[in-house]
């Protein structure tokens, strides 16, 4: 409603400062008073630029705002999925110890959750294809591989670009190990 009635005043605005040109240009014959109307015409213009450009700038500022509050809660979502990724990780250090803890079961659980309301389309896919790879039983670089392209999405998903280059899971290796990693590709 508000939308329609700031386009009926613009284009009640737009009318009468036409009217007032078509009239000052046909039906007026004094040149001081044309100019009179003229500069009327220039300053309520100016006025409407001004007001024109802080509304736009203030809406602006609200999406910028709304896009700040979305993107926080996307990384509390996705503090879940790593908290989980790497409890998972040190659990299976552990000599004797469940590869899968409560907590790092409650943590997932959290980011599906939290994934349901704050994930694109695109990431809600690419997390069930790499919950289904994790649990065909697969050997350990293809595993890495899979959690490498998932890392990725996420970060497109909170806007950053994803060079090809990086290896993101490589982060959480030793040395020996992305050497390792390196040999195979």
């Amino acid at each position: 409603m508000k939308n329609i009635l700031q386009y009926l005043w613009m284009i009640f605005l737009f009318t009468m400062l036409i009217g007032l040109l078509i009239w000052a240009i046909w039906y007026i014959e004094d040149t001081k008073t044309k100019i009179s109307v003229f500069s009327i015409v220039a300053i309520i213009l100016a006025a409407f630029t001004s007001v024109l450009t802080v509304s736009i700038n203030n809406k602006k500022a609200k999406e910028r705002g709304y896009e700040l509050l979305v993107t926080k809660e996307k990384q509390k979502v996705f503090e879940h999925f790593y908290n989980a990724f790497f409890e998972g990780l040190s659990q299976s250090k552990k000599k004797g110890a469940s590869p899968i803890s409560k907590k790092s079961i409650e943590e997932m659980m959290n980011f599906k959750r939290g994934l349901m309301n704050w994930g694109s389309d695109r990431l809600i896919k690419k997390f069930i294809e790499y919950e289904d790879k994790m649990v065909q039983n697969r050997e350990t670089f293809s595993l890495l591989k899979d959690g490498d392209e998932f890392f990725k999405e996420i970060r497109r998903e909170m806007g950053y670009e994803v060079s090809s280059n990086v290896n993101l899971i490589s982060i959480i290796l030793t040395a020996e190990a992305r050497q390792e990693l390196m040999g195979k590709k």
